[in-house]
């Protein structure tokens, strides 16, 4: 019950605060506040979490204990008597790679791609089409990009300290904002920079898979941004349910 009042408070904050933004600062202007799937939206919102933090954790756990034969203990020790801030620097480069490559796997990979054309399936961008995703998608990620952390015994506040992170730069960067943010180009991933991994133009597709960190797509060579140009048409050529509970079963039946 607190995780969902926590969740209902979550989401009045991040309204107030994106809805303005969104407003003033628009990248789309003739996107409504209340678009197409908002309400969808909302509910992948207040209930995704619950979900994948239960998914997670046990999915965790069962590989936890399958690759316990890798964890040493020397070796943890070593990493958790580091500060903070370099253990978080460590934490942001290796939990990216891991990323980079779950997310490539979740476009490559048929089985994978059914979960996650969820979070694509949205037609138009704004800071809640962040909460669109399938729960199994993100346990599939997090397994990937986390159990590192694990293994290699990264404290717990490091954890906490990139959790946050990736929660509110994940909003942002599907914010419907015009923001450039030039001097960034390269060094992080912007909202410019994701809305074209969301777009539907061919040029774009499958690129721009980095989480926060685009060096990964230019050393990989998915690195897309064209300059002096949006794109403008978003979603997925597949048809994909419009209600929550479709579209968690929607993997399942297509």
């Amino acid at each position: 019950m607190k995780i969902f009042v926590g969740q209902i408070v979550a989401l009045f904050i991040f309204f107030i605060v994106f809805t303005p933004l969104e407003r003033i600062f628009a990248l789309h202007r003739e996107k409504k506040i209340f678009r197409n799937g908002f309400r969808t939206d909302v509910f992948h919102f207040l209930f995704n979490r619950v979900l994948i933090d239960v998914g997670s954790f046990i999915a965790i756990v069962i590989v936890a204990v399958l690759f316990s034969w890798a964890i040493n203990n020397n070796f943890q020790s070593f990493v958790a008597s580091q500060p903070v801030w370099l253990q978080f620097i460590e934490a942001v480069l290796l939990v990216n790679t891991c990323g980079y490559i779950a997310h490539r796997l979740a476009h490559t990979l048929p089985f994978w791609w059914k979960f996650h054309s969820v979070h694509h399936s949205s037609k138009e961008l704004d800071w809640i089409a962040a909460a669109r995703v399938h729960p199994l998608d993100q346990v599939f990620t997090r397994v990937i990009a986390f159990v590192p952390l694990y293994v290699l015994g990264f404290t717990k506040e490091v954890f906490g300290a990139y959790l946050i992170l990736s929660l509110l730069h994940g909003i942002f960067v599907h914010s419907n904002v015009r923001f450039r943010f030039k001097i960034l180009r390269g060094l992080i991933t912007t909202p410019e920079y994701h809305h074209w991994h969301h777009s539907n133009h061919i040029a774009a597709q499958n690129k721009n898979f980095a989480g926060q960190l685009p060096f990964l797509d230019i050393l990989f060579g998915t690195y897309y941004l064209p300059k002096e140009k949006v794109p403008r048409i978003y979603g997925i050529k597949e048809s994909m349910p419009k209600g929550y509970l479709a579209q968690l079963r929607h993997p399942f039946r297509s």
